[in-house]
């Protein structure tokens, strides 16, 4: 005897719900063009220390952004594609904290003002930083 099965009402086939979903690759590149402009300032630095210092973080990061990349192309959900670029902003926050971690004697030095093209600096006993520019020399 053949059994009749019941379809759930209010369901749509699952190509028909996926096509729906799935966003343009124009729509995903920009979603990761504002997501990753802050990075662009200074994570070069970062990234070259990281491959030396911290390889697996790196390929890490390589391989999220791989798959970024494969997502635009096929035309994957918004909601799948929110979640890889998640997840590689999220190891680029921690390859930020494990670089400037790592560099705790690196100088904050004074600002030159917009007149001063030179000027020397020197660091005294309580570890502060004096600026002698070219008219204080004298």
């Amino acid at each position: 005897m053949k059994a009749n099965t019941l379809q759930k009402q209010g369901k749509q086939p699952i190509g028909e719900t996926r096509q729906r979903l799935s966003v343009s690759a124009d729509t995903l590149r920009q979603r990761y063009d504002v997501a990753i402009l802050p990075l662009f300032e200074h994570f070069s630095v970062i990234d070259a220390w990281l491959a030396e210092h911290a390889p697996e973080l790196w390929q890490q990061i390589r391989h999220e952004d791989d798959e970024l990349f494969r997502l635009r192309q096929l035309g994957g959900t918004a909601r799948a594609y929110q979640s890889k670029l998640d997840t590689l902003l999220r190891l680029c926050e921690q390859a930020e904290r494990l670089y400037y971690e790592a560099q705790p004697n690196e100088l904050s030095l004074p600002a030159l003002a917009p007149e001063e093209r030179v000027a020397i600096y020197f660091k005294l006993d309580d570890g502060s930083f004096r600026k002698v520019s070219s008219g204080e020399a004298d």
